[in-house]
């Protein structure tokens, strides 16, 4: 909805379909029943070198690396956004496991393994621990709360 927001389409006249997952995205998109889909880059790199899928644009801030797809910015669009994940734990937490828990991730974060994970891949590191993280969720829920108000919801 940021990308028709940012095309100057109203996100409520935009046709959505939701999929579970990946694999029944990729089947819609390859049986010509979506005229678009939006994912990971990493996800179906077998089948856009292949000239099965053709890549349009990239949604994060650079290009990725080895793909000759523009930013959506440089397409035109003045919007970006990125396909994140996160490690939480439920409330309640005193601030000493907290503090456990982000130095466990951030170990795993420096450890070779995952190093190579992220370049098999093709993942961009994003990494912010603790409070930086918080902070990122709440402008995350900034933007997904302006579009749901377009929408009505």
């Amino acid at each position: 909805m940021l990308m028709a927001r940012a095309a100057g389409i109203a996100p409520k006249d935009v046709n959505y379909v939701p999929f579970d997952g990946g694999g029944e995205l990729l089947a819609s998109l390859l049986g010509n029943k979506v005229a678009f889909g939006v994912s990971g880059v990493g996800e179906y790199l077998d089948q856009i070198e292949a000239g099965e899928l053709r890549l349009l644009a990239v949604t994060g801030p650079k290009r990725a690396p080895g793909l000759t797809a523009p930013t959506l910015r440089e397409a035109g669009l003045d919007t970006e956004f990125t396909n994140w994940r996160g490690v939480v734990a439920p409330p309640g937490l005193s601030d000493a496991e907290r503090d456990k828990l982000v130095a466990l991730v951030t170990a795993l974060h420096d450890s070779p393994q995952w190093r190579a994970s992220m370049n098999t891949h093709g993942w961009d590191d994003a990494f912010l621990p603790g409070e930086r993280f918080g902070d990122f969720l709440a402008e995350q829920d900034r933007r997904v709360a302006s579009v749901l108000k377009e929408l009505g919801l």
